[in-house]
């Protein structure tokens, strides 16, 4: 899975595939991967005019492959078989990633705004 990330000189990343990735790589509904990438980063998120996702902040590319990859298994991947072929459901409260090859069914975690570790800002010391 490649992100294609590009940062301008506003202190803002720009995440440039969004929507290729959630829709045809992950089979994912946008809204539920941007809210995982927002909660993460603990960053302000937008989409722009052209579909593309904007993070205030700058965030190396390693930082954003290193999220995506915690979702995709958490909330993509089958724990037993390690498909990628499940659909995530969401009954009452509660998500279940289905896999559609075994048919076997899992809760996975709502995604919780709260506590967020700071990625890449430490202040330099003197």
């Amino acid at each position: 899975m490649e992100t294609v990330l590009s940062q301008n000189r506003n202190k803002k990343s720009v995440f440039v595939n969004v929507m290729d990735l959630c829709n045809l790589t992950m089979h994912r509904q946008s809204e539920h991967v941007m809210t995982f990438l927002r909660t993460k980063l603990g960053s302000r998120r937008s989409l722009d005019g052209q579909q593309r996702l904007v993070f205030k902040g700058q965030f190396a590319p390693k930082v954003f492959q290193g999220i995506l990859r915690r979702y995709v298994n958490e909330y993509v991947v089958c724990n037993g078989c390690k498909s990628p072929y499940t659909i995530l459901s969401k009954k009452g409260r509660l998500f279940f990633l289905q896999c559609e090859q075994r048919g076997c069914s899992r809760p996975v975690a709502p995604i919780i705004a709260g506590a967020v570790a700071r990625v890449g800002r430490r202040k330099a010391t003197t």
